[in-house]
């Protein structure tokens, strides 16, 4: 658990805002230029990043986490969680209600759901600068994040058309299964709608 919070911030980042925006242009040169992270699962993602055009990277997040009418891999958990399968449904509530317990306050600038996943992992890396418990990041994850991101990650991976969101998706598939078992999550068993 000792990098939770780094690696949450990463993989949020570049869930949440476009990969050519600039809070990720700086974090992706960063990271580039760390040799040491050169050397991790990360590099390959970081490759790919840099060698694919603007334009496509910037299509592809509009389909993924924006869309234009009906969304292959919506990027929210309600849409998952609640049986209508809308923004803002019971389970956006119940996360909010834990984000408020935890002193937790995600002020984006935008009216928007909080369970957005790029911006849920933020919030996990917000729980871990604040000195969480361990209890806390665990329920995170298994009550509100697990329950429904990997069938995210899996849409996301499908219906991707670049090599980066990809990649962005496998990457991050594999670093929560190890996370579960490092951590000994048991992820609450949710009905999925999509």
């Amino acid at each position: 658990m000792d990098n939770l919070g780094a690696i949450s911030k990463i993989l949020g980042s570049l869930f949440y805002y476009p990969i050519n925006h600039q809070h990720n242009h700086a974090l992706v040169q960063a990271l580039r230029a760390d040799v040491d992270v050169m050397k991790t699962e990360l590099a390959p993602l970081l490759n790919l990043i840099k060698s694919e055009e603007p334009e496509q990277l910037n299509q592809d997040f509009l389909n993924l986490f924006e869309g234009a009418g009906v969304m292959s891999a919506p990027p929210w958990g309600s849409v998952y969680l609640d049986k209508q399968e809308v923004i803002f449904g019971d389970s956006l509530l119940e996360y909010r209600a834990f984000l408020k317990e935890s002193g937790i306050e995600l002020d984006t600038g935008m009216r928007e759901p909080e369970d957005q996943f790029g911006l849920m992992l933020l919030a996990v890396a917000k729980l871990v600068e604040n000195g969480a418990t361990q209890y806390v990041i665990k329920e995170a994850f298994e009550q509100h994040l697990l329950p429904w991101g990997f069938r995210y990650l899996e849409l996301a991976k499908q219906h991707a058309q670049s090599q980066t969101y990809q990649t962005l998706a496998t990457l991050t598939n594999q670093w929560l299964v190890e996370f579960v078992e490092e951590m000994q999550l048991t992820v609450a068993k949710r009905k999925l709608y999509r």
